[in-house]
């Protein structure tokens, strides 16, 4: 068991000390400690993008298939053997994993981990030496750092003899609130992102889980709860995490489908060419007073206008023959 751990340890020491390879590459390119930190949120997401993306098909499989799952229940109620089997016929058939949204979630905790300890003792796995320690001589080499102290002592600006400390949380390390009101805007832009999310996933969906709805609204608040005491670094992944989130989740609807069926961008195609095709099948309008869209004197065919016939002698003759007499 010791033997276990240790190689764990291990494994988990080199992925920290990539990250902070990978942090100082991007640090060479743009010197900002929040810009590098915001390029490696990306390359991280675009990696584990597969994952992400399996887990929203999934997801969006499920939310498709409420409908007939609800059918199921009702329809065997009373009987739980019974039902379990044909869900799991159902799922079968329909090629449904329904824990295939969790484990996505699951794999990309060590991610978060990760980045959690890197940036509470990031000097510790940064290249030291070599083409990319400039990083490393940046926040270890100005006045009152202490990178090798036991806890390090150093700043993490945003943007080099910046304020914004990035190894600073929300909650604590301010000497006013003008000072501390940076923090608390990245934190309330986690919040809204993170609704936002939510409120997007609810968009398209008929029969609201009221479960669903609920975790809804409590995730944001754990957040918020959770980036207040964490350092801004870290809150800054969660910020961006959350807008990639939202624009994989539009793509989602866009390409694959939504919980009502077809992808939106069908629809809206599909409304167009169904409205041009009423117009061009529409009959022409006919203009009030006997008048039509040929102009005077022209019918709705195309034909012209004659005067009616009228019906036995005309009058003028026979006023004249009176006369005579």
């Amino acid at each position: 068991m010791y033997i276990l751990g240790n190689i764990i340890g291990d494994i988990f020491g080199s992925f920290l000390n990539a990250l902070g390879y990978l942090l100082a590459v991007f640090y060479s390119v743009i010197p900002s400690a929040g810009i590098a930190i915001i390029l490696l949120t990306m390359l991280l997401r675009l990696i584990v993008y597969p994952l992400t993306a399996k887990q929203a098909k999934s997801m969006l499989s499920m939310q498709q298939a409420q409908p007939e799952i609800k059918k199921l229940q009702a329809k065997y109620k009373d009987d739980k053997q019974k039902l379990n089997e044909e869900m799991m016929a159902f799922y079968k058939e329909n090629q449904i994993n329904p824990f295939g949204g969790c484990l996505p979630l699951l794999l990309q905790m060590p991610i978060f981990i990760s980045l959690y300890r890197l940036l509470n003792d990031i000097p510790k796995h940064l290249p030291q030496t070599g083409r990319f320690n400039g990083f490393y001589n940046e926040i270890c080499q100005t006045a009152g750092a202490k990178c090798s102290a036991s806890p390090p002592v150093y700043k993490l600006p945003f943007f080099n003899n910046g304020t914004f400390d990035l190894h600073l949380s929300a909650g604590k390390g301010h000497d006013s609130i003008v000072a501390a009101l940076p923090y608390w805007g990245l934190v309330a832009l986690v919040v809204v992102t993170a609704f936002y999310q939510q409120k997007q996933t609810m968009r398209f969906q008929t029969q609201v889980n009221a479960q669903m709805q609920m975790v809804g609204k409590i995730m944001p608040l754990f957040f918020a709860f959770i980036s207040i005491k964490i350092p801004a670094g870290v809150v800054l992944y969660f910020f961006v995490s959350n807008l990639w989130q939202i624009g994989q989740q539009e793509v989602v609807y866009r390409k694959i489908g939504t919980p009502n069926g077809e992808p939106v961008g069908k629809k809206a195609k599909a409304a167009a060419i169904e409205a041009k095709s009423r117009e061009a099948t529409a009959p022409p309008e006919i203009e009030s007073g006997g008048k039509s869209p040929g102009g005077p004197g022209k019918t709705a065919s195309g034909g012209s206008k004659q005067a009616p016939k009228a019906s036995g002698q005309d009058p003028n003759r026979a006023r004249k023959r009176k006369r005579k007499k």
